[in-house]
């Protein structure tokens, strides 16, 4: 997986606010598609923000999976989540494509699974 694609996964496990937003260029355009809706934000703080904020009530945050690769002139980063939250657990899928520029994300869309049981 390139650089930022390893990086962005290790910071949303690691639930590392700082260094998610170091992924991000300043003024990224940061798109995302969960359950509850379409989220839009055009800062690296605020992307990191929403980002983080998915995961912030998690305890146990675990990386299951992780990939990532080029789609033409796009990077498309996919991770697998297992966390707990109000005392159940959870997992959650997520899939990222990106435009990279001088090595920082510059415009994401994400689209997520939203958290889901595990199956047995």
């Amino acid at each position: 997986m390139p650089d930022v694609g390893t990086r962005f996964v290790e910071a949303v496990a690691a639930q590392d606010t700082t260094a998610l937003t170091e992924c991000f260029v300043a003024d990224v355009l940061f798109r995302a598609l969960t359950p509850p809706g379409l989220r839009e934000r055009t800062s690296a703080a605020e992307a990191a923000l929403l980002v983080m904020q998915w995961f912030g009530d998690s305890t146990g945050l675990r990386l299951l999976d992780s990939q990532g690769y080029e789609v033409g002139d796009r990077l498309h980063v996919s991770y697998r989540l297992t966390g707990i939250e109000n005392g159940e657990a959870y997992v959650v899928e997520q899939h990222l494509f990106c435009v990279v520029e001088e090595g920082r994300i510059a415009r994401a869309n994400l689209l997520c699974s939203g958290f889901r049981p595990p199956t047995a």
